[in-house]
């Protein structure tokens, strides 16, 4: 699943759209339903005109949005209907080359009862789906399904199973898995860990510090992290942690023995990105006691170690930068092939409006 800026899944967006419509505004909200080659932004990122003309999230940037922005405002003023388009190359011109299926509508306060639910399950952690009928763009009809109302083999049921949104083209209906993102914990409060838990936050990632020095443990330091955990790193699940499969770790302890000990806990769970701090040395080292420790060779060589994009970094900070470029380069590639933005559409050149 892609981070939750700028979707429905996105809990502070979703608490602003919702304040609106309890005061009574309307606003246009514009979703890419689909994308066709390299593409800014993918399926799940909306955009969203207020009354008051204040923009929140985005579809990409470009020409794209330029363009978006237009109908938005059209729509909310009531100059034009509702519209559910593929923007192609053709009529966009973005450099990217790509094309995009965007629907725009305005959302009336009568909805405010289903902004409402929709926070109340994202944070309660649930797992469901939005379902979307585009085929009125002026009324489209928006459902929230469980994990256990999905029939088998249904669109929903696979939009929830593979955490990628789908369009069906011959019904016209929009599904996005919806759900807790990933946790990336950070094991290792000092330097590093405090300069690489506001960026990672910054960038879609929920993140748990853990550390085993009460002096570095403190919540405090740590304003972008989720929680802040102290305790023995020997012992992880007795402090609370339960990595999954679909989490990321990064191993920054104040000490080689405790990496050792905290990656030997996490090789079980097979996290999605797994990286620890260290010269290649101590990579060396880590690794020939792990496997004298049992721990699954091939897990052992998926793991960075030494951590981070080799960008000749140094201070603290920019370590931070380095791992989380990489960790956002694991992200991407995590994604079905059509949602994987393509190197031409990384650039901010072409985003910029």
């Amino acid at each position: 699943m892609q981070d939750s800026h700028d979707t429905l899944r996105d809990q502070a967006l979703v608490d602003r759209l919702l304040a609106e419509l309890s005061a009574g505004r309307p606003f246009a909200l514009a979703t890419v339903l689909a994308t066709r080659g390299s593409m800014p932004r993918h399926a799940t990122a909306r955009m969203a005109l207020l009354q008051d003309g204040t923009w929140l999230g985005t579809v990409g940037g470009g020409r794209l949005e330029q363009q978006m922005q237009r109908r938005c405002r059209d729509v909310l003023s009531g100059a034009a209907p509702a519209s559910l388009e593929w923007m192609t190359h053709a009529k966009t011109g973005m450099a990217c080359g790509g094309d995009a299926l965007v629907g725009v509508t305005a959302w009336q306060p009568g909805r405010a009862a289903l902004l409402t639910e929709l926070l109340r399950r994202l944070r309660a952690g649930e797992r469901f789906v939005l379902r979307e009928a585009w085929c009125d763009p002026s009324d489209v009809t928006v459902e929230l399904l469980g994990a256990d109302e999905l029939a088998a083999g249904s669109a929903e049921a696979r939009a929830l199973a593979g955490q990628a949104a789908v369009w069906e083209e011959g019904s016209h209906t929009y599904v996005e898995p919806a759900g807790p993102d990933p946790v990336c914990y950070v094991f290792g409060g000092g330097h590093v860990g405090r300069a690489l838990t506001g960026v990672l936050a910054n960038v879609g990632f929920r993140v748990v510090v853990a550390d085993d020095r009460p002096g570095v443990a403190v919540p405090a330091d740590f304003p972008a992290a989720e929680r802040v955990l102290c305790g023995d790193l020997r012992d992880i699940a007795g402090m609370g942690i339960r990595v999954g499969g679909a989490d990321y770790v990064v191993v920054t302890t104040h000490g080689h023995a405790w990496d050792i000990d905290v990656l030997q806990q996490v090789a079980a769970a097979r996290p999605a990105y797994v990286g620890c701090i260290g010269s290649r040395g101590k990579a060396a080292f880590a690794r020939k006691t792990l496997r004298e420790r049992g721990v699954d060779e091939a897990w052992l060589e998926s793991v960075h170690l030494p951590i981070g994009e080799d960008i000749l970094a140094v201070t603290p900070a920019e370590i931070a930068i380095s791992i989380a470029a990489q960790m956002i380069r694991c992200r991407a590639e995590l994604r079905p092939p059509e949602q994987r933005p393509h190197a031409d559409s990384s650039r901010a050149s072409d985003k910029s409006l």
